[in-house]
């Protein structure tokens, strides 16, 4: 079980040039939560959710975290943290087992759980040595989740998590997730009801700007 964490977000803002993507956003998650941000088209979704992991620096406001009780500086803050979304880059030329090896070489797995055994979480076994290049967004997109979901820190953040899902991959998804979410702070961004089914609560960027 990862430590608890808290993340606090104070007065949070961010502005691209001249315009303001995000303003004064104030709010605080815990762990044992599942957040669901949504919003329109440009409300920040994106934006929001690469500031609380500390990837993009706001325009003003801060957010804080506090994990097993101590303030957590921000260039440590990426360890503790597992993340995807759509514009997630990956080495083409490697196959589906060897991105997961180089991942979870960075990131610990939850407890019980092996590199080997990944694949076959992911439904996916039979194309274990098929290159990225050569795999279908679906197919890509359940392997930047498998990163996410079976990696174990207190920060769960998905983006628009199945947008390239079908059916049966989605109901793959929200299945992982029960699973996933135990103990930790998720926070998903999407403005599909299907992805939020499992959020604790939903906070609408709308009202922010």
């Amino acid at each position: 079980m990862p430590p608890s964490l808290t993340v606090k977000m104070d007065r949070l803002s961010k502005r691209f040039g001249r315009q303001w993507v995000i303003q004064d956003f104030s709010e605080q998650f815990g762990s044992g939560e599942v957040i669901g941000i949504k919003g329109r088209n440009g409300s920040g979704k994106s934006t929001l959710l690469r500031m609380i992991c500390g990837q993009l620096t706001p325009s003003r406001g801060s957010v804080a975290w506090q994990l097993a009780g101590r303030n957590l500086a921000l260039e440590n803050r990426y360890r503790h943290v597992s993340w995807t979304g759509p514009y997630t880059e990956v080495i083409e030329e490697l196959t589906i087992a060897e991105m997961l090896g180089f991942h979870f070489g960075l990131k610990p797995l939850r407890e019980g759980l092996s590199v080997e055994d990944i694949p076959v979480a992911l439904e996916l076994e039979n194309a274990r040595n098929r290159p990225l290049m050569d795999c279908s967004s679906g197919m890509r997109q359940r392997v930047l989740l498998g990163t996410a979901l079976f990696a174990d820190t207190p920060l769960l953040v998905l983006d628009e998590p199945t947008v390239t899902l079908d059916a049966q991959a989605r109901a793959w998804f929200q299945d992982r997730l029960s699973e996933a979410k135990r103990g930790r702070l998720t926070v998903i961004a999407s403005n599909d009801e299907e992805d939020l089914r499992q959020c604790s609560r939903i906070v609408s960027l709308n009202s922010a700007i």
